[in-house]
């Protein structure tokens, strides 16, 4: 259906168009998508594809696919989104994402049946690119690190694009920067020693999922003040798992003759490697419990690159993407702890690279706790845009 029409010169209309039609929005896709490492594009369109089917498929979820078209050239497509399990500093808002436009006014028109959609829908805030699915999508504008090999999870573009110039010729502001570093320490003073009354432990995938409820509990009451950008929930989850079910079982294994204290001297470490079955656990995702409660109440995800995966070479790669740490329970050393124990568990595994993404330059607590055994490697801007009535 045709939405709208802007004047991009007296010879020429630019049409934007609202579809539902896979075939239309693959086409677009294909002509517009930039990915910096090419072989993964096809792989990549195809991700989206499944998600934009299922969402456009649920009547009760608000989604739009709007593409630009400068008489028969597509000069555009945005995807934008009103997520109920999305929150801006704790609040409903509406998103846009993978925005690709050729002209200012392509991107101006793109833009303003966004705002549109937002309005139909009552929505007074609009912000992005916030790129669902997130495992191949991520958040903000790339503007720092584009000589770094893709990472799944962490958002690309091409370092002459314009779209967020036009974006801010248009009205929207920077909001949020995120960073991207490389963990260059993979041991941190603080978490060498371990509060007696905590333990550290992995669990299988199967109990990874049955664990849902209550890691998502700890999700919301954990330490980190209210995020920009919380894209979460039940969807999250699933997808994390299922990309936990893609790693190859021979990731997994190892010698018959290995010993922990070849790894590590802390003690917690090597107690933990001897109460679990090291090609059984998800040693992505080190978890904290009270020792006498048994209480969940520290975790880090960290999700293996699928674009290693896709392309059927060894893991080396690491995306710390999620922690999590009660509130009752900070200053005890748990995130370092995690991290230490995580590295080592990975490490062992093959995995030589670990970058945490997606940190928000705000969280103070983070930046304080991560920067100082890391490198930034790539940043990230998101913009947004006060919707009037």
């Amino acid at each position: 259906m045709q939405v709208s029409q802007t004047q991009a010169n007296p010879q020429q209309t630019i049409n934007i168009y609202d579809t539902n039609a896979p075939q239309k929005i693959q086409y677009a896709l294909e002509k517009l998508l930039y990915v910096p490492e090419e072989d993964l594009k096809p792989r990549i369109i195809h991700k989206l594809m499944v998600y934009l089917k299922e969402k456009l498929k649920d009547k009760s979820y608000p989604l739009k696919v709007f593409i630009a078209k400068e008489g028969r050239i597509i000069s555009g497509i945005v995807v934008s989104q009103i997520d109920p399990e999305y929150r801006s500093y704790g609040r409903k808002c509406g998103t846009f994402g993978w925005l690709y436009a050729l002209t200012f006014k392509s991107c101006a028109a793109l833009m303003n049946a966004c705002e549109e959609f937002m309005r139909a829908h009552k929505i007074r805030k609009l912000r992005g690119p916030i790129n669902y699915p997130k495992l191949i999508g991520g958040i903000g504008f790339q503007t720092k690190g584009f000589t770094h090999r893709m990472m799944s999870g962490v958002n690309f573009h091409h370092p002459k694009m314009r779209e967020f110039r036009f974006l801010q010729d248009i009205g929207y502001h920077i909001e949020s920067k995120y960073s991207c570093v490389h963990v260059t320490n993979d041991s941190w003073e603080k978490g060498k020693r371990i509060d007696p009354n905590i333990k550290i432990r992995y669990k299988t995938l199967l109990e990874f999922r049955a664990m849902r409820e209550e890691i998502m509990a700890l999700a919301q009451g954990s330490f980190h003040s209210i995020l920009a950008d919380a894209p979460g929930g039940t969807d999250r989850f699933e997808e994390m798992a299922h990309l936990f079910s893609l790693v190859p079982s021979l990731h997994y294994m190892i010698s018959d003759d290995f010993q922990p204290e070849e790894w590590t001297e802390v003690d917690a470490f090597i107690e933990t490697l001897n109460l679990c079955d090291l090609e059984k656990i998800v040693t992505w995702m080190p978890m904290a419990f009270d020792r006498d409660t048994d209480e969940l109440i520290g975790l880090i995800i960290s999700l293996p690159n699928l674009y290693q995966i896709w392309r059927k070479v060894p893991l080396t790669d690491d995306n710390v993407d999620t922690v999590m740490i009660s509130k009752e329970y900070t200053g005890k050393g748990i995130f370092s702890a995690l991290n230490n124990i995580g590295q080592t568990t990975l490490r062992i595994n093959g995995i030589a690279y670990i970058e945490g993404t997606t940190i928000w330059s705000n969280n103070d607590r983070a930046i304080k706790t991560i920067f100082p055994h890391s490198t930034i490697i790539r940043d990230h801007m998101v913009v947004q845009k006060r919707i009037r009535a």
